[in-house]
């Protein structure tokens, strides 16, 4: 069996890269918000999402909360704790969840 080895510079390589695929992510859901006239907002926060997202709802008092699904089946939704259904149950406004169509979803969760 090999060997692998990432050094703490390619860590921080992808980590680096991830904030700017987010970045840009968040730049387009914005842009696209505010041309169909829907006021938004979008920060980067680091922390737990479930956590970080509440808090942010308590801290905004937005009128609501729209976030995605991964489309988890019943079996990976047993190990996994979704932060969606945790905001939907935890979040002090109105949740709107997206499902994601199931041939849009990774097959392996970790590609999320």
């Amino acid at each position: 069996m090999d060997s692998v080895y990432a050094s703490p510079d390619d860590f921080k390589s992808l980590k680096q890269r991830d904030k700017a695929r987010g970045i840009h992510l968040l730049e387009c859901f914005v842009n696209r918000c505010h041309e169909i006239g829907v006021q938004c907002e979008a920060w980067i926060k680091k922390g737990d999402p479930k956590e970080v997202i509440c808090h942010e709802v308590k801290r905004v008092r937005p009128d609501l909360l729209v976030v995605g699904s991964r489309g988890l089946g019943p079996f990976q939704r047993v190990f996994v704790d979704t932060v969606s259904e945790f905001c939907v149950k935890h979040a002090e406004c109105p949740v709107i969840t997206i499902k994601r169509p199931a041939d849009e979803a990774p097959q392996d969760p970790v590609d999320d």
